[in-house]
């Protein structure tokens, strides 16, 4: 049984009133959960977490029976069927297990993906083709860019994605972020130069939480030219229980706002592709499986679409203790020729080491969902999962209430100088893959009225 005590020092929170602005806790039972004459919108109170969870939690050894004391409804949710595969054990195909089982997956520490939807994919034999793979001729373009990344529009981001009590798919505050970031966006485009050529929407799914997708649009469209897709996950989840706080700050919204300020940047340089569009996506329901992702690739296989390489940014913040800052490509399901050309351009264009690792067992994320798919992916992380004992030079601190950006201990810290690093990876990303235009953009690099 998981005791009151235990809880309290793997969680560091007071015993308080919450205040969740989640559908999970909308209960209509007031003497049963007395929980809607709390809602709040007030920051402070959102990291605040009632009794009643740590009650349930102390009773209930399961995290379903502990969610099911809490809101009895959701039973049949639980029991939906569900086909995962669990990274590092059983077969590829997944096995046949519950929506509650993910809740019990994820306490044990344990990644894994969601195939219930996506089951065609798996009997489909689609191959995309091999992954573009230029030679690095845009340094001319990309090095001007570097000046205006902005620790301080990093920290500004961070700041508000991490206040949401979480970034749960199935959470209203799952939701409220996604809005925010896509506000937030939006205000990015409004102010570019270029904003026409710039497109923005949600992809809306089964579930509350929205992707977002971003779009620069080459000066002539067609269909037969590839399209550049750079990604992070912008929920969190905290892996003891769904109803605890997570503000997930590099798990993973410093991967999110690695690659908003990549985009930034390049929307205020008026940047657009020569060569086929670049898409920048916030994925929804990482933690839930992949759910995200995989609806998107569904999306882009109907679609036909020619994706000639695809980049995800997942952890791009936290350094270990007694190492030198590096950007690792994981190897694990990722396209041996891209990440191959991503090392060499992050030797291009990068002031930190580079260098190639693999996951762990029981590890993995998005980038997987488009290599099932058959598309080129690549993968960059913060260090080498493999270095020492578990977590290795990863953050220790993911999946619980305490990722955080004040981490500063002994096991290492959160940098936002070495987010930036993967903002400038995400540059040169898309420019050395989709080339620059020269129509509709800036001549002169120190004349911003120019274009």
């Amino acid at each position: 049984m998981v005791k009151l005590s235990t809880l309290n020092a793997l969680l560091a929170l007071p015993a308080l009133s919450l205040v969740l602005s989640s559908p999970l806790l909308e209960s209509t039972d007031s003497a049963q959960l007395p929980l809607t004459n709390l809602l709040s919108s007030s920051a402070s109170e959102q990291h605040e977490v009632h009794p009643s969870i740590f009650a349930a939690l102390d009773k209930h050894d399961d995290p379903v029976d502990a969610l099911l004391s809490l809101k009895p409804e959701l039973e049949d949710m639980m029991a939906e069927r569900r086909l995962l595969r669990i990274f590092g054990e059983g077969p590829r195909e997944g096995v046949w297990m519950t929506e509650g089982d993910k809740l019990r997956l994820r306490r044990e520490g344990k990644k894994f993906m969601d195939l219930t939807e996506s089951q065609d994919m798996l009997e489909s034999k689609f191959m995309a083709g091999k992954a573009n793979t230029p030679e690095l001729t845009h340094q001319r373009y990309i090095r001007p860019i570097f000046r205006d990344l902005s620790t301080s529009h990093m920290h500004d981001v961070l700041t508000k994605a991490t206040s949401f009590f979480n970034r749960y798919y199935h959470a209203e505050t799952g939701v409220q972020s996604a809005r925010w970031l896509h506000d937030h966006i939006a205000s990015i485009i409004a102010a570019s130069p270029i904003g026409e050529f710039i497109s923005l929407e949600y992809h809306t799914h089964r579930f509350p939480q929205p992707s977002i997708i971003a779009r620069f649009e080459p000066p002539t469209r067609n269909a037969s030219l590839p399209l550049t897709i750079i990604g992070a996950h912008q929920d969190s989840a905290n892996y003891l229980f769904p109803l605890l706080p997570a503000p997930g700050a590099d798990d993973d919204m410093s991967g999110s706002t690695s690659i908003l300020e990549a985009f930034r940047a390049l929307a205020n340089r008026g940047y657009i592709p020569q060569r086929g569009p670049v898409e920048f996506h916030w994925y929804a329901a990482e933690e839930a499986g992949l759910l995200g992702s995989q609806e998107i690739v569904a999306y882009k296989r109907g679609l036909h679409a020619n994706v000639g390489a695809m980049i995800e940014f997942d952890m791009t913040a936290f350094v270990a203790r007694n190492t030198t800052p590096h950007i690792f490509l994981l190897e694990n399901d990722a396209d041996d020729n891209l990440t191959k050309w991503v090392v060499k351009l992050a030797k291009e264009y990068v002031d930190i080491p580079v260098n190639t690792s693999s996951l762990g067992a029981g590890a993995g994320s998005d980038y997987m969902s488009w290599t099932q798919g058959g598309y080129p992916a690549a993968f960059a992380a913060e260090g080498d999962p493999l270095s020492g004992g578990f977590p290795g030079d990863f953050d220790g601190y993911i999946h619980t209430d305490m990722d955080k950006m004040d981490i500063d201990d002994e096991t290492g810290y959160f940098s936002l100088e070495h987010m930036l690093e993967f903002s400038k990876l995400a540059i040169a990303f898309a420019v050395e893959q989709a080339g620059w235009s020269d129509k509709h953009t800036r001549g002169d690099d120190n004349k911003r009225s120019a274009w």
